[in-house]
């Protein structure tokens, strides 16, 4: 990557590598990061510029849409709540395109100014809007302060989202075009079929009591048990 880039076009251009190299599919998701509601573009269904951030960016990777967005310059508390609140807009905005259960894999991927990494005040801000789950879920890459640092850096960020692949083999041990068993345990034992059927219970859980859910739950697990 460029060092000349723009933070944003940085950011978005890395993930988007990271999707292709694991043959997700991806698409440019443009009215998300609009100002305009789905549906409408009175005054009515649009958001002034002053409630949004300056820029943003959307992306459509696998079930997942993600907004990407900037951090502030300077780590304060104040600057980072209304960074934050213009981004939860934009989300809102995003939403309102959504299904239910897309809405569920909506994410918030937001790139920190240079040197902010191992700067104290940006790691605790850092942890701060991470602990917001309003909207959407927010995750940080709070860039190195030296660029030869920054492939590293992303990929420790990399492993904190949804593009993880924990179970995989070292990338120079694979074999080409090997495939995935279906049937192969995770890392933790569980079987890749009851990890789905987990998924799917959680994505479809709208409406559903907590003790149904529960239930749903302990059932899946039973029957990897027995079978």
């Amino acid at each position: 990557m460029s060092e000349g880039s723009a933070p944003l076009e940085d950011f978005v251009l890395r993930v988007s590598k990271s999707a292709e190299a694991l043959n997700l599919p991806l698409s440019e998701q443009a009215r998300l990061a609009g100002r305009s509601f789905n549906g409408g573009s009175s005054p009515a269904t649009t958001l002034d510029a002053g409630e949004l951030p300056a820029e943003a960016h959307a992306l459509r990777i696998g079930r997942y849409t993600v907004i990407f967005g900037t951090l502030p310059d300077t780590p304060t508390l104040p600057g980072v709540r209304e960074t934050l609140r213009r981004y939860r807009n934009q989300c809102v905005v995003a939403r309102s395109f959504l299904s239910p259960n897309e809405s569920l894999d909506l994410q918030l991927f937001l790139v920190g100014p240079r040197g902010s990494e191992w700067e104290r005040k940006w790691k605790s801000l850092g942890l701060f809007l991470e602990r917001d789950d309003r909207v959407a879920r927010k995750l940080a890459w709070l860039r190195p302060r030296d660029a030869v640092r920054d492939e590293d850096s992303f990929e420790d960020f990399i492993r904190r989202t949804f593009l993880a692949r924990p179970w995989r083999d070292d990338h120079d041990s694979l074999r080409d075009n090997q495939s995935l068993d279906l049937d192969e345990p995770t890392p933790a034992g569980l079987p890749r079929s009851t990890a789905e059927e987990f998924d799917s219970i959680a994505l479809e859980s709208e409406g559903r009591a907590p003790d149904e859910i529960v239930e749903l739950l302990v059932r899946a697990w039973e029957r990897r048990e027995t079978s």
